[in-house]
C-alpha cells in the first residue's frame, strides 16, 4: 500500500459517523518579562488560556485560526505542552483539552488587540501565579503542567488536570540524559531515618525523586521534600554522590543521584508531615540499622554512606562502574 492510495470508501463512512471526543486546544504565550496572556470569556465564567475547541482539523490549525479569529493574533504554533483528558462525567463528554507553546510575530499589545468582544471580555498578560488565581481550577492545572513541560524535555499528559503515572520506561526516556536524582537523608530527633511507602512503586524509598531539566540537584531536593511531605526545611550539605553507570540501571539510562542533609526534625515538625501531592501512602521512622535492612540494596547502600559522611564530615562518592579501578565507594577529602 502507498502513501497515495485512497482510503476505502466504508472506512471513511465509518469515521465520519463514529462517535469521537470533542477537543480544544489553547496557546502558552508569554511576553518579554515572561508573564502568561489570559482572556477572559463571555461564555464561561474564569479566565481562560487563549484557544477553542477544534473543528475538523488540526490541533495547530485550529489554534492558529482561534487566535486569529478571537485576537486578531498572528502566532507560530510550537510544541506540544499538555495533553489533558477529561472524562465524561465531568462535562458530559470527553474533552481532549491540548496546550501548545505559541509564539507571536510581534510583540503583543493587549490594549491594541482586535478583540472579537462576542466571545472576549479581555486579554491581559499575568504572572504564573497570578494567572493561577484567575484561571478556572481545570485550566490552571494545565497552566502548571505547561509550565513544568516548557522547562523540561516532555509532554505533560494529564486526566482532568492531574498527572498521570506512566510506564517507567517512558518516564525516564524522556528525562535529559544523564538522568539525575536527589534525596535527603531525613532524621529526626532521635536519629531515627525517614523512609517512605510510595504508591507508585513497590519497594521502601528515601525522600526524594528525580531532578528536572530546570534545577539544580538541590532545588529538586527542596521542591520533592515540599510536594511529598509539605516539607519545607533547608537542605543541608551534600553526604553522597551515587553514580550508576546505564550498564547497571534498569531505565537503560545513566543516573547520578546527590544525597543530602537535612537538620534533624523536631517532634512537632515530624507529626506535621503531610503527603501532598498523594504519591505517599506511609511515612515510617526507623533506626537508622532498621532502614538499611527494609530499603533495596542501592538505598541502603546511600544511607550507610551518608551516615558515614555525617559522622567524618566528607563527602562519599559512590561510583559503581565496572570499568579497571573503579572503586565501589570512595570518600572524598573535600571537607564538608
Amino acid at each position: 500500500m502507498t502513501d497515495t492510495a485512497e482510503p476505502a470508501p466504508d472506512l471513511v463512512a465509518y469515521l465520519a459517523a463514529h462517535a469521537a471526543p470533542a477537543a480544544c486546544a489553547d496557546a502558552l504565550i508569554r511576553d518579554d518579562q515572561g508573564r502568561v496572556l489570559i482572556v477572559d470569556p463571555v461564555y464561561k465564567p474564569g479566565w481562560d488560556l487563549p484557544g477553542g475547541m477544534l473543528e475538523d482539523e488540526e490541533p495547530a490549525d485550529g489554534l492558529t485560526r482561534e487566535l486569529r479569529e478571537e485576537l486578531g493574533l498572528e502566532a507560530q504554533v510550537g510544541r506540544l505542552l499538555v495533553h489533558d483528558t477529561v472524562p465524561p462525567d465531568r462535562l458530559g463528554r470527553t474533552i481532549l483539552a491540548l496546550v501548545y507553546a505559541a509564539h507571536p510575530a510581534a510583540p503583543v499589545d493587549v490594549e491594541r488587540l482586535p478583540l472579537q468582544h462576542s466571545e472576549i471580555r479581555e486579554a491581559r498578560f499575568a504572572t504564573e501565579q497570578e494567572a493561577m488565581r484567575l484561571l478556572a481550577a481545570p485550566v490552571a492545572a494545565r497552566l502548571a503542567g505547561a509550565a513544568r513541560a516548557e522547562r523540561g524535555a516532555h509532554i505533560a499528559v494529564l486526566r482532568d488536570g492531574r498527572r498521570v503515572l506512566r510506564d517507567g520506561l517512558d518516564y525516564y526516556r524522556q528525562l535529559p540524559a544523564p538522568m539525575a536524582a536527589a534525596t535527603v537523608l531525613v532524621r529526626d530527633a532521635e536519629g531515627r531515618i525517614l523512609v517512605l511507602d510510595p504508591r507508585y512503586k513497590d519497594h521502601l524509598e528515601l525522600p526524594g525523586g528525580m531532578v528536572e531539566a530546570h534545577e539544580t540537584p538541590r532545588q529538586a531536593a527542596a521542591r520533592e521534600l515540599a510536594e511529598e511531605l509539605g516539607l519545607r526545611v533547608p537542605v543541608g550539605r551534600l553526604l553522597v554522590c551515587d553514580c550508576n553507570p546505564a550498564t547497571l540501571s534498569r531505565h537503560g539510562r545513566a543516573l547520578t543521584c546527590h544525597v543530602y542533609d537535612a537538620e534533624p526534625l523536631d517532634p512537632a515538625q515530624a507529626k506535621a508531615l503531610r503527603f501532598t501531592d498523594g504519591e505517599i501512602r506511609a511515612a515510617l521512622w526507623l533506626p537508622p540499622k532498621d532502614a538499611q535492612e527494609v530499603l533495596p540494596a542501592v538505598l541502603a547502600d546511600r544511607v550507610a554512606a551518608g551516615l558515614q559522611a555525617l559522622e567524618r564530615g566528607t563527602v562519599v562518592e559512590i561510583d559503581r562502574s565496572t570499568g579497571p579501578g573503579a572503586d565501589a565507594a570512595a570518600e572524598s577529602g573535600r571537607d564538608a
